[in-house]
């Protein structure tokens, strides 16, 4: 059983898993990456607006336990 988002048709979630399947590991890789790289700046984003008196290292640490505490 495949669960879809809220917001994709059957029809887009079918070309995007036939894509995944078509992309070689590093592909994959590339992928996962920028994901990564999004969650982060997406995470320091909210740590800054949440605390604005936060300098650089405290918004750095705070992005790190908020990654930290993520369930799995």
């Amino acid at each position: 059983m495949q669960l879809l988002p809220w917001d994709v048709t059957a029809d887009v979630a079918q070309r995007q898993v036939s894509r995944y399947r078509q992309m070689t590991a590093t592909e994959k890789l590339v992928c996962a990456d920028a994901l990564w790289d999004l969650a982060w700046d997406a995470t320091q984003l909210g740590v800054r607006m949440r605390n604005p008196e936060f300098n650089e290292s405290e918004v750095a640490h705070a992005t790190r336990l908020a990654f930290d505490n993520a369930s799995d």
